[in-house]
């Protein structure tokens, strides 16, 4: 089996457990969502500095929701087993890495569908009149939080503090991607057009390639040590 066909393999079988279970996706929006809430109250959003940190209260929700995204896809690995049996297997290594990024990204990508237009609502910023802008900084942001967040959830598979090591580790990992996500967001909610944030999603791509350049390099020898 190639890789392609044993990501698509790993991805349909992620899918089909959170469509019957929908454990991951229910659990970690209703989180995202009281971080919302406590700071649309908290910021104001009847001021003009509350509305502006929509894009900010946007990608710190994400971030968090991923690092729970994480830890819960592969704790469910590690309860039953499944993630080393998988790499007993002879299915190639960059195949399981990306078929886990399929996966998690996924997963927030269904988390997002439910958080902009809360966020949207509560802060009164237009994020659903600029969707089509915001839909490339969605993707390419959250692939640059899967990317490495998948490698470094699978490498603290074995370690008793995997919760705190993903987070400290992987948080000024990804500060990049989510700084140059919420400017893109907040340039698109100003009105802006796609020229104006094409340089944003640019760095967002090459980021997105270096991670997963090295995501394909380390996954394999991580996994056999």
């Amino acid at each position: 089996m190639g890789v392609v066909g044993t990501a698509w393999r790993i991805f349909r079988k992620d899918l089909g457990i959170e469509l019957r279970s929908r454990e991951i996706v229910l659990s970690t929006a209703l989180f995202a969502v009281l971080v919302v809430v406590i700071a649309a109250f908290a910021l104001g959003i009847e001021t003009a500095p509350g509305r502006a940190a929509a894009p900010g209260v946007l990608w710190i929700a994400i971030s968090f929701s991923a690092t729970l995204v994480l830890g819960r896809t592969f704790a469910r690995e590690r309860d039953n087993g499944v993630f080393t049996a998988l790499l007993l297997t002879p299915a190639p290594r960059a195949g399981l890495y990306l078929g886990k990024v399929l996966g998690v990204t996924a997963f927030l990508l269904a988390v997002e569908l439910i958080l902009v237009p809360i966020i949207g609502l509560m802060f009164r910023a237009p994020l659903l009149a600029s969707s089509h802008l915001l839909a490339p900084v969605a993707l390419l942001g959250t692939l640059g939080y899967a990317l490495p967040g998948t490698l470094f959830a699978s490498m603290s598979l074995r370690t008793s503090l995997r919760d705190l090591l993903l987070g400290v580790i992987l948080f000024p990992l990804v500060a990049p991607v989510l700084i140059f996500a919420a400017k893109a967001t907040a340039t698109a909610m100003d009105g802006g057009a796609l020229a104006d944030i094409v340089p944003y999603l640019r760095w967002l791509a090459v980021i997105d390639g270096i991670f997963l350049v090295l995501g394909l390099w380390l996954f394999g020898p991580v996994m056999e040590d």
